[in-house]
């Protein structure tokens, strides 16, 4: 009876092990801390800093995926922090080192990749989140997009010279877009009225 028992159990054991690694898991590792050859985030125009310096480590970076090839521009402003469907926010943050422009965050796993290329954007901003109240500059790079990444057990992949270096911008005050409405619909009486 014990041995059937012990049967059973390590059967069962065996079937699950086998259904849990049916899921296929990539890894990557969210950093970029190779000086000579890792893209770095730095300080764009009114961003608060030395333009084209690397930002301090007030700025935290975050990490979106998308599933195969795509592009996507890096930002234009500090209000184009919007990414089109198909992007995946991984949740992941990592603060920007004591080296300028550069982070060291964790290995960031994508649950539902397999196998071939993937897409990913890198986002920086200094306040509590991109597009919250105390963030005064923030950006996303360019999509970069690297052939596969690690899976299972293997070490976690690396972006290397693969990731996209971009700029961080300055975020308009919510002011601005009032004073711009008021004048806008001052024009347009004005024009009216000839």
């Amino acid at each position: 009876m014990k041995r059937k028992l012990v049967a059973a159990i390590l059967g069962i054991a065996a079937s699950l092990s086998l259904v849990g690694s049916a899921h296929a898991q990539g890894h990557v590792l969210f950093a970029t801390y190779n000086y000579t050859t890792d893209a770095k985030v730095t300080y764009g125009p009114g961003a608060g800093g030395t333009v084209g310096a690397g930002v301090n480590n007030s700025f935290n970076a975050g990490l979106w995926y998308f599933l195969g090839t795509t592009t996507l521009p890096a930002s234009t402003s500090g209000n184009d922090m919007s990414l089109p469907g198909g992007w995946v926010n991984t949740g992941a943050t990592a603060p920007l080192s004591a080296t300028p422009g550069y982070f060291n965050g964790p290995v960031v796993n994508i649950a539902d990749y397999v196998s071939g290329p993937i897409s990913f954007v890198i986002t920086a901003y200094n306040g509590t989140g991109p597009s919250s109240a105390t963030t005064t500059a923030q950006a996303h790079g360019a999509a970069f997009t690297v052939p596969s990444i690690a899976t299972g057990q293997s070490g976690a992949s690396e972006f290397g010279p693969t990731a996209q270096g971009f700029s961080v911008l300055p975020v308009p005050e919510p002011s601005i877009f009032a004073l711009s409405g008021l004048g806008a619909a001052a024009l347009m009486l004005i024009r009216r009225k000839k």
